[in-house]
């Protein structure tokens, strides 16, 4: 981060020769409201009957998609399977030292 203290000299710098703000124009709001109302263009005829279809389209798209995204039922051997794994890992958990590369290179005694 720079110091405070730093840029004074450039803070100086930018008042002794920043411009004159010219006044603002008394009727600036009105013309830029002017100019809002004459961009906004209301949707074409033809436009206009695609739209019930997009929402359709955007529905069915949301329904695909939740049902592809919902995972199915596991089977009895994957639960199987599962079960297995998280036995096998727990016993590692809970055992004072566990079975890795680390505590093999490790001395635990404290002799």
């Amino acid at each position: 981060m720079t110091n405070p203290d730093d840029d004074r000299d450039l803070v100086n710098f930018m008042r002794q020769h920043s411009p004159e703000v010219p006044p603002a124009s008394p009727d600036l709001s009105q013309k830029i409201l002017q100019q809002v109302e004459t961009s906004i263009q209301p949707l074409p005829r033809r436009s206009r009957w695609l739209v019930p279809p997009m929402i359709a389209a955007g529905l069915v798209a949301a329904f695909v998609s939740y049902r592809a995204l919902v995972p199915a039922k596991p089977s009895e051997a994957e639960l199987a399977t599962l079960q297995t794994f998280i036995e096998s890992n727990w016993q590692g958990t809970v055992n004072e030292y566990p079975e890795s590369d680390v505590w093999h290179f490790t001395n635990l005694n404290s002799d």
